[in-house]
């Protein structure tokens, strides 16, 4: 890995470790979950990052259907429910039910669905236990669908005064946004059809890692650094050294948050006689003002191989990025324009990267019916930069088209 690559990611982890040498206060925060409603991820979550079960404040928060303001009229206003068993038992809990049908079609012009059906994406149950402020544990298990019974995170979080923390355990690394979505294409892309296996990231969003991330804030900045196992199995494996280092610093004002982020997966044995490395550094932005949001990320880096036997050497720069617009009809009603584009190669000569590059163009929007219930629809058009093959045949576009049911609570 050239030295120049990997400053970039040792100065935004450098970087992210700084806010922790100053902690005096805690910092506002606006990022994620919508940034229409201006809310940090912590807010709701106890997981700094967000996602995961909700902590109280984050539970009002959905039996409000995603919104700050208590809901005072309709059939709804007298709803009393918690998710915590009591003062002296804080055992909260909480669950995820995803279904998804999905419409897809790859030939240009039409000739028919290409496939539909419906997908169980996610049946996921969440324990939080928090005997007092300076001690969470977090366990999520997907242990109901018959082919994915995973334990997603299991961690304990330890308060380090006020601001900064210590977390040991299965998470999910410090890097970029936490998306619901993990299609985006600075997350794990879009192209399960046309390239499988093509991303943005050389690690799947949806999983977690183990290890230990620091994390705290100061004023508008707040940073956190994860030391993880990466690819690396301790217990076995053709590599048995922890190799991973990501981290992130976020800058925030009441209107808007811009962050950053670093990731390196360093050189490791990969089958026999081959190392392989990873190299990413992302940055994103997201604001509000009124009923309209505007969120955006981009993620590039480098995945390089080598020989243990040869000089010879093979590098592929990724670059994942898009662009939204949310805008939020009423409390129960949101749409969203999208943009992705992916380039999952690129090489030198344009043509060759054409090949590899994809634009999708998107118009979703989501319904909360009644609380702890989603109802998310989206009209997909997927489209290669290229409009022929290397053999000088036609290139399909794709449609898709889905309407997913999210149960939680």
């Amino acid at each position: 890995m050239r030295p120049s690559l990997r400053v970039v990611t040792l100065v935004v982890v450098a970087a992210s470790l700084t806010p922790l040498l100053f902690l005096v206060t805690p910092g506002e925060t606006t990022p994620l979950y919508a940034a229409r409603q201006g809310l940090a991820c912590a807010n709701c979550h106890f997981d700094p990052n967000g996602g995961g079960p909700r902590n109280a404040f984050g539970f009002a928060f959905a039996k409000n259907r995603h919104s700050t303001d208590s809901d005072t009229s309709g059939m709804f206003k007298d709803l009393d429910l918690t998710n915590r068993v009591s003062e002296q038992l804080p055992l909260y809990f909480g669950v995820n039910q995803r279904l998804m049908a999905l419409a897809d079609d790859r030939s240009n012009p039409p000739e028919g669905l290409d496939g539909f059906g419906f997908y169980d994406m996610e049946s996921a149950l969440h324990l939080a236990f928090q005997p007092h402020p300076r001690l969470t544990l977090v366990y999520t298990h997907d242990g109901f669908r018959h082919d994915a019974r995973v334990t997603r995170e299991a961690w304990g979080m330890i308060g380090l005064g006020n601001d900064y923390y210590l977390r040991a355990g299965l998470f999910r690394v410090p890097f970029g946004l936490r998306f619901d979505d993990h299609t985006v294409a600075s997350r794990n892309g879009f192209l399960d059809f046309q390239a499988p296996g093509a991303s943005a990231l050389p690690y799947d969003p949806r999983f977690a890692d183990q290890g230990l991330e620091l994390g705290g804030s100061r004023g508008e900045f707040s940073g956190r650094v994860a030391f993880t196992n990466g690819n690396s199995d301790v217990l076995g494996g053709s590599s048995t050294h922890a190799q991973t280092v990501s981290g992130k610093l976020v800058y925030t004002e009441p209107d808007y948050s811009v962050g950053v982020s670093g990731y390196d997966d360093w050189e490791h044995p990969v089958g026999p006689g081959n190392r392989t490395s990873a190299l990413r550094w992302g940055a994103y932005a997201l604001g509000h003002t009124g009923r309209l949001s505007l969120i955006g990320e981009v993620v590039s880096g480098t995945d390089r191989s080598r020989s243990f036997t040869g000089p010879s050497q093979s590098k592929t720069n990724r670059l994942g990025w898009f662009a939204e617009a949310d805008y939020q009809l009423n409390r129960g009603t949101n749409f969203r324009a999208r943009y992705d584009r992916l380039e999952a190669a690129r090489p030198s000569d344009a043509s060759l990267r054409e090949q590899s590059s994809y634009d999708r163009y998107a118009i979703e929007g989501e319904i909360v019916p009644v609380p702890f219930t989603e109802i998310r629809w989206t009209l997909r058009l997927i489209d290669p930069v290229a409009d022929q093959n290397l053999l000088g045949r036609d290139r399909d576009t794709e449609k898709q088209a889905y309407v997913q049911f999210h149960f939680s609570y």
